[in-house]
């Protein structure tokens, strides 16, 4: 899957900052972050680990 992530000037240098603190990239603190918040807020009973379906 790809995706953008817009950030204002503000967030990017906290980001910036953040990551150097923690020894870690912007991508993965921005990773962990997007998958905390999927999974904290999530609907759906299960994730999706069904196999897939395939039509025709």
């Amino acid at each position: 899957m790809a995706w953008t992530l817009r950030l204002s000037e503000d967030e990017e240098a906290a980001l910036g900052a953040q990551a150097a603190m923690e020894g870690r990239s912007k991508q993965e603190i921005a990773r962990d972050a997007i998958r905390n918040y999927i999974t904290r807020n999530k609907t759906w009973d299960d994730y999706l680990s069904d196999p897939p379906v395939v039509y025709g």
